[in-house]
């Protein structure tokens, strides 16, 4: 039996691996990774029963370590160990969670707890098998999942392209995009969807995409780093669309 901890703040990764060396010496030894791709690396030669996750990290994030980890050890329990709980990483782990049947344990929990809660999330998802959600979080884990469509679609909002460069992009109808965007208004701001009596209003008030770029922003399920490589990836396929339309004009 043992343990890995991967955390790329030096600092963090020795606290934590101090406090679990001190409140559960039957699940040692301890292994260490600083960053996602060595802890992948190490849960496939370790084999831990627990592992503790960062969720950002250099080389390859927590949430994507954890897909790859689950996928050859589907028993190992994870804990998310994180200052970054946004929705976007919450999204993509309870996506991931749900494509495993059965569904591996795991926990979440924010780097501010005190250390009495974070042992306690440890043993209940090391010992009891149990999942842990921090309870600041409740919300976010129950939300509505978005489809991969409306998260990409969500960096597109946000990079101000247009219903018929969505649909370019997409390989889809301007009447599709269309649609699968309302399906994503009503889950970002169900209380403007239609049948309110504050309907007509909210039609004449809001521009449902700013406003869909705010509680994106919001709820964290966009962030700089996304839209930065979403930009990049963005910037050679505008290009080649440029100049096919000034071909057919």
């Amino acid at each position: 039996m043992s343990i890995l901890i991967a955390e790329d703040n030096e600092a963090q990764r020795k606290y934590v691996s101090a406090l679990l060396e001190r409140n559960f010496p039957d699940s040692l030894p301890l292994i260490e990774a600083a960053d996602g791709a060595a802890a992948v690396h190490a849960a496939l030669v370790g084999k831990p029963r627990l592992c503790i996750l960062d969720i950002q990290m250099p080389e390859l994030s927590g949430v994507k370590a954890a897909r790859s980890i689950w996928k050859e050890l589907p028993e190992t329990r994870i804990v998310f160990w994180t200052q970054f709980p946004h929705e976007i990483y919450i999204n993509e782990i309870r996506k991931i969670v749900r494509s495993f049947d059965p569904p591996p344990t795991y926990g979440f929990i924010h780097k501010n707890n005190p250390e009495a809660r974070f042992l306690r999330f440890v043993a209940a998802v090391l010992e009891d098998g149990a999942d842990m959600i921090d309870p600041a979080f409740k919300d976010s884990f129950q939300r509505p999942l978005l489809t991969e469509f409306e998260a990409e679609a969500l960096r597109y909002l946000a990079l101000g392209l247009s219903n018929w460069a969505i649909a370019r992009k997409c390989s889809l109808t301007q009447r599709g995009v269309e649609s699968r965007l309302a399906a994503l208004y009503e889950k970002l701001f169900p209380e403007h969807s239609g049948g309110t009596d504050a309907e007509a209003f909210d039609k004449l008030a809001f521009n449902p995409r700013t406003r869909a770029f705010f509680e994106a922003l919001m709820r964290g399920l966009i962030n700089a780093d996304e839209l930065s490589a979403a930009d990049s990836d963005l910037r050679g396929w505008i290009e080649r669309e440029r100049l096919r339309y000034l071909d057919h004009e």
